[in-house]
């Protein structure tokens, strides 16, 4: 039996992702899919690249430096995992949007380099929906609040909406619960801000992201399902 390539698991993800949809009552085509290519060498990209796949997650901005310098300007990077403060100046530059934006802090000091380089960055506002160790995020919906009233006055920052990861368990009350929290904010924040664009729901991941979809992610961030466990 052959091994599956990158193309046949994002041929899969993809079906999943249209059934996912269809029970939910949605079409596919509202739902965005990443490959998270963290850990992954370049030449595993590239075959998602020459597979049709143009969005990728990266967690770290030395390596998103090294993989996307080598790809065509066509495919676009979000920054998934935790902006250091001393790696803001490099990430300018190399990502699209950075989703997890989690203080007021790192919004400051994100602006003011993209304002340096003279480059408008996209942002998602993350929530933190779990406490558990390493998940960063805003733990109060009154910081994220006061926190994308900042960022709107931003020339070179543009909020695009919301982020979270889910409570690492298979207790499926326990994910949808912190997604359908993510999406009740994300329409919160829609009528305290109107003319902001909050539409991006980034939730969901290899191991749940059918509930998140479900619970009306509208961008799902997949890894292990395209590219194989961690190396």
């Amino acid at each position: 039996m052959s091994v599956p390539t990158i193309k046949d698991n994002l041929e899969a993800v993809r079906a999943s992702l249209e059934k996912a949809a269809e029970r939910a009552g949605r079409k596919a085509s509202e739902v965005s899919l990443m490959a998270v290519s963290k850990t992954k060498p370049l030449e595993l990209v590239r075959e998602a690249y020459d597979a049709g796949q143009r969005l990728f997650g990266e967690n770290r901005v030395a390596e998103a430096v090294e993989k996307f310098s080598l790809l065509p300007g066509d495919a676009e990077v979000h920054l998934i995992g935790h902006l250091q403060k001393n790696k803001i100046k490099t990430a300018v530059p190399v990502f699209h949007c950075i989703e997890s934006l989690d203080s007021i802090e790192l919004a400051r000091k994100l602006a003011a380099a993209c304002e340096k380089q003279e480059r408008m960055v996209e942002v998602l506002l993350q929530l933190k929906t779990a406490d558990e160790g390493g998940k960063t995020g805003f733990a109060a919906e009154e910081e994220i609040l006061e926190a994308a009233g900042w960022v709107r006055e931003q020339k070179f920052l543009r909020i695009r909406g919301l982020m979270t990861i889910a409570p690492f368990t298979s207790d499926e009350s326990a994910v949808r619960g912190a997604f359908a929290r993510c999406k009740t904010l994300q329409e919160k924040l829609m009528s305290l801000y109107r003319d902001v664009d909050f539409s991006t729901l980034s939730m969901g991941m290899s191991s749940d992201y059918e509930w998140a979809v479900q619970e009306g992610s509208t961008l799902i961030r997949v890894g292990t399902a395209i590219f194989g466990g961690r190396f």
